[in-house]
């Protein structure tokens, strides 16, 4: 392997390197940690409903409540000792389509709350907000998460380190001792 060779290789293997790296970062960004922000429709397609009915989400995250259709609100039945949600206000204060609410749940626990008008008709849904939300349920999920993002991300960014270094170390050891004994004069002794 001459030098042009040795600089195509390692140019290849450093765009890839790149590729893999800025991979991971962005599975690293799509993680499930703190200060995030996550959307409830109020009234969807003019049904009496939240969507989702329950959502699960970690300390810092935002969620913004979105009226889809007329005359909702929304009221905490029960929350956990110290937080200070309140909701959209008095009982009688109901909105229309297009009003947005906003609250950063900071609090550990379980949020139950309900449209007044009409929980009577089901209008009812919940926040839980846990260390590690989505590793309740499925069991192998559970597994991926560690430090709040998936553990695949570090993973591949450590992978891809040392297979920079690795390539490196094997391109120069080849350049300077590998070559061939039969390269050289092949015609009798010198």
């Amino acid at each position: 392997m001459n030098r042009r060779e040795f600089l195509r290789a390692a140019g290849g293997s450093a765009a890839v390197a790149a590729a893999t790296a800025q991979s991971a970062s962005a599975q690293e960004g799509e993680g499930g940690g703190g200060g995030g922000t996550q959307t409830v429709a109020v009234g969807p397609g003019n049904s009496l409903v939240f969507e989702p009915a329950e959502l699960e989400i970690a300390p810092g995250t935002t969620v913004n409540f979105v009226w889809e259709s007329d005359t909702h609100n929304v009221i905490p039945s029960s929350t956990p000792e110290g937080a200070t949600w309140e909701g959209t206000g008095p009982e009688s204060e109901v909105f229309d389509t297009g009003y947005e609410y906003s609250h950063t749940f900071d609090t550990l626990g379980t949020y139950e709350y309900y449209c007044q008008p009409h929980e009577s008709a089901g209008m009812v849904g919940s926040i839980t907000v846990t260390e590690n939300p989505g590793s309740a349920g499925g069991g192998g999920e559970k597994e991926l998460h560690e430090l709040g993002v998936p553990i695949q991300a570090h993973w591949v960014g450590a992978g891809t380190i040392l297979g920079i270094i690795v390539t490196i170390v094997y391109t120069f050891y080849i350049l300077k001792y590998g070559e061939s004994p039969n390269t050289g004069n092949t015609g009798g002794s010198q």
